[in-house]
This record gives structure tokens, sequence and C-alpha cells, in this order.
């Protein structure tokens, strides 16, 4: 048998050794802690305007799993210019996260454990970004208009 023939009969069992593994992969979610690969499980908070201009969020609690991949859609609905935009903090969530893609219509920036302070809306339009939670804990989400005293609303990450 020549070297080739060898060389090819060796890929071809690896080939079937790694179909068999592949095959008996359990289904399960990996355990809590682990960093999960492939695409983000997407999260939407929508922020609508009040009658008296406050932010109406659409959801006020998100449960996460550590180590999880999260994309998180900021969507404004409703924003029509600086005086009726919203500005989002979340950033203790981020201090205990990996950052990874961060991106605001077609532009995506990829940051990869990098951070940023906030994300406003002026416009209607949505803003996101995907990031593993790397520690357990209740995460602050702060929502606010622009008028001065703002007018907020809060919610919050769970960390499990």
């Amino acid at each position: 048998m020549t070297r080739f023939a060898k060389a090819i009969l060796a890929a071809a069992g690896l080939a079937a050794m790694a179909g068999v593994a592949h095959a008996q992969a359990p289904a399960e979610p990996p355990p809590s802690g682990t960093v999960v690969l492939g695409a983000p499980q997407d999260l939407y908070l929508e922020v609508t305007t009040a009658p008296d201009g406050a932010p109406i969020l659409s959801q006020e609690e998100f449960p996460l799993v550590l180590g999880g991949y999260y994309r998180f859609n900021f969507v404004c609905p409703d924003a029509q210019d600086d005086s009726t935009g919203f500005h989002l903090e979340v950033n203790d969530l981020l201090t205990n996260s990996h950052l990874r893609v961060v991106s605001v219509q077609d532009i995506e920036i990829y940051m990869q454990g990098m951070t940023f302070r906030a994300i406003e809306c002026d416009e209607v339009g949505s803003a996101r970004f995907s990031f593993h939670p790397m520690r357990r804990g209740i995460y602050d989400i702060y929502v606010r208009e622009h008028s001065d005293p703002p007018k907020e609303a809060f919610g919050r990450f769970i960390v499990e």
C-alpha cells in the first residue's frame, strides 16, 4: 500500500471517528459557567415614551446563565430627536461580562473584552451588543430620558 493510500485511509478513519463522537454528543445545554459557542441568544429591551415623557421598558428582568452567549438589543421605536431619546447604562453587567461585538444598524465593532459606558438613541433605531456574563449577580439596567432632572426607568439582569 502506498503512502498516499495510507494517508487517505487514516484521514477517512479520523473523519469517521469524529462523526461518531459528534453523533454521541449530549443535547443538553452546557453547565453554568461554561462559555457557550455558536450564535448568541437575542434579548430585546424596547423603550417607548409615556405621555409624560418617561421611559417605559418592555421588560424589566432578564434571567441569564453564567457563561451563556447573549445579544442585547436596545430598541427605541419612537425617539425623534435629542430631546425625546433615551440613555442606557448597564455598567455592572459590562464589568462582569466578556463583551464581544457592539453593532448599530449595519456597523459592527469587535470589542473582544473592551467596554463602553452608555448607549443613547436620539432617533428611531436600535443598537446591540453581544456578551458572555462571567460572574453571578444581579445587575441594574438604567434608562433615562434627557430632561433635567431626568425621568428614569430601571430593570435588571439576573445571572445564575
